[in-house]
């Protein structure tokens, strides 16, 4: 569950107006790095003047997603293959960014799901974050897809618990930090699908957060997260946050949820 003001970072900014005309790349110059195409992955290379904020729009088709822009980090291509249009936008005053580089990519994966394996800025791990390292203790006896996934959601339900204050107060930009999220083991909904992501996708599993509505809580903005399992080749649906509730309270909810309860507005 979300507090109102976060969905300015997930939502509102593919409002922003890009009224600048696009300034010419140095040749020379890699921008949109494709080392890790392979991947569904592009890095940027871009330092913006000091103090001016930048973003990374990336889009394909209808559908635009925005980040903070961040030398370390990993931009997914998440809509499957196809041609996307990356533009990096400098803030231009008030809600106006100008464009200061446009590039188009072709995506051509084998494997459409391999990018939601890898560290992004919303699913943002490495193999020293703490609850990475214990994801890997936690399915050490996992048989199956189902057994590591199982293992992780036991470990997220019955430690983790929702954090009221926060979620009246969470500022507009905000990002999940695993470290600082696990330490504390607690959180909004945000912290536990990012968390629970990280730990599934550290482990070999493809995993989406997913940001929505609860048709229990239609008005309240949620994320839980997909699963996909290879397996059946199917993915299910998985939510930690109301779920942690129920098995502290001494229920036994279902691992898996009807998709059919969920409404998506953004994947990751």
């Amino acid at each position: 569950m979300f507090n109102k003001p976060l969905v300015v970072l997930l939502l509102i900014l593919a409002a922003f107006v890009y009224s600048a005309p696009t300034v010419k790349a140095d040749s020379t110059a890699t921008v949109i790095d494709l080392q890790r195409l392979d991947k569904g992955i592009i890095k940027v290379h871009y330092q913006p003047p000091a103090n001016v904020k930048a973003i990374v729009r990336i889009t394909k088709d209808s559908a635009s997603y925005d980040y903070p822009l961040s030398a370390a980090s990993n931009y997914p291509l998440q809509l499957g293959n196809g041609k996307y249009t990356i533009l990096i936008a400098e803030a231009a005053g008030g809600t106006k960014f100008k464009v200061v580089h446009k590039e188009s990519v072709e995506l051509k994966l084998a494997d459409q799901n391999v990018v939601f394996k890898q560290s992004s800025p919303i699913v943002n791990w490495n193999a020293n974050n703490l609850a990475v390292l214990k994801a890997n203790q936690l399915i050490k006896n996992a048989k199956t897809d189902q057994d590591k996934i199982k293992a992780i959601y036991a470990h997220i339900t019955k430690t983790f618990k929702y954090d009221n204050a926060k979620a009246a107060n969470v500022k507009p930009d905000y990002l999940p930090s695993l470290d600082t999220v696990y330490k504390s083991t607690s959180g909004i909904c945000y912290d536990y699908a990012a968390t629970f992501a990280a730990m599934a996708r550290s482990v070999g599993l493809p995993t989406k957060l997913v940001v929505g509505y609860e048709k229990n809580h239609p008005n309240v903005l949620h994320a839980w997260n997909e699963v996909y399992l290879e397996q059946t080749g199917k993915w299910v649906t998985i939510d930690t946050t109301y779920d942690a509730g129920k098995v502290q309270a001494g229920q036994a909810p279902s691992l898996f949820k009807s998709a059919a309860a969920y409404s998506m507005t953004k994947f990751y």
